[in-house]
């Protein structure tokens, strides 16, 4: 499960990576960012909304439409071969996606019985955009709008720490995924897969990242890899 981002792109530098109008001063939309971005948070992603792109901030964890329970936190993420089929998701593939641009996600590995974190982004930095679906629900409270970041088996970085990652876009795909006309699975889903490998790099990060309260961008400083546990056999008779 992807459960944990960093989104500390700017509303000023999404616009301009998706060619989107916004004022200087101050920046439209004044998005907040986070380099420690977990479930229940509010992200910026960018959707079509009457046939106009735009940019805005959704709670992470998506509650379908016709949801009944007060107290559901919402599906953080979505197995982007599946979803089109599942209740929750049948609608949000089909008309309400989105697109999730982030700096890259964390994921932990265990060593000696303890988890060790690691960042995972695009080499030498950058944005990577993640594929997204949307609902809107009218909770209690008033009307609650959210997504999930659909995931697709890992590549061969990933995969030593967990089978799936988030499906990451390519730019030439941006359009066709937020294309409102579009609803067919078969068009959909062949834009999705393992990002290659050769795009992407990882390092091992501090402890800190594992407080879900703790951020800043210390939290993406490189630390030394944990040493992995040795073995050797022990002789089976002693030297004459």
């Amino acid at each position: 499960m992807c459960a944990r981002i960093t989104a500390a792109t700017t509303g000023a530098e999404i616009a301009d990576l998706f060619g989107l109008a916004y004022d200087m001063n101050p920046p439209t939309p004044a998005v907040r960012t986070g380099y420690n971005v977990g479930p229940s948070a509010l992200v910026p992603v960018v959707r079509t909304t009457n046939g106009r792109c735009e940019v805005t901030e959704l709670r992470w964890g998506l509650v379908p439409f016709w949801n009944t329970n007060p107290k559901h936190t919402g599906f953080v993420n979505a197995r982007a071969e599946t979803a089109p089929g599942k209740p929750a998701f049948h609608d949000p593939f089909r008309w309400r996606r989105c697109l999730v641009p982030a700096d890259g996600f964390f994921e932990w590995k265990t060593v000696r019985k303890r988890k060790h974190p690691y960042y995972f982004r695009k080499a030498g930095g950058g944005t990577l955009v993640y594929a997204g679906v949307w609902d809107r629900w009218k909770g209690p409270n008033g009307v609650v709008e959210t997504f999930a970041i659909l995931t697709v088996p890992a590549n061969d970085l990933v995969k030593p720490f967990r089978d799936r990652m988030p499906a990451i876009l390519s730019g030439e795909h941006f359009g066709a995924w937020l294309d409102p006309r579009e609803s067919r699975p078969s068009k959909l889903l062949p834009l999705l897969g393992p990002y290659p490998v050769e795009r992407m790099e990882r390092y091992a990060v501090g402890d800190q990242v594992n407080a879900a309260t703790a951020d800043g961008p210390d939290l993406l400083a490189a630390v030394p890899e944990p040493a992995e546990p040795t073995w050797t056999q022990p002789a089976l008779f002693d030297a004459a």
